[in-house]
């Protein structure tokens, strides 16, 4: 299922849709938009970029340097807890 991008007009506060984007970065784009209302004919263009990692990827880019999201650090946090947790109560000594 494809989502279409939008957002209101700065202008009119009408809808205005990606006309056309152009990648800067493997974590930037550039997008066209253009403004629904045909009385206000409004384009502008708007960034898109991406900022933090909220689910880590299964395959990810070395190349690729995304800070984790609040959650997903006390996710590992709370994860590696659990299991020195775990590993000191089955520890003999």
């Amino acid at each position: 299922m494809s989502r279409i991008v939008t957002m209101l007009c700065p202008h009119c506060e009408v809808i205005a849709y990606v006309r056309s984007s152009q990648p800067m970065t493997a974590l930037y784009r550039q997008l066209v938009f253009r403004c629904s209302n045909d009385l206000c004919g409004h384009v502008f263009v708007a960034d898109l970029v991406a900022v933090r990692t909220v689910s880590p990827s299964a395959c990810p880019n070395p190349e690729i340097t995304l800070p984790f999201a609040k959650t997903v650090k006390l996710r590992n946090l709370s994860l590696q807890l659990e299991l020195a947790f775990r590993d000191a109560a089955n520890d003999p000594a």
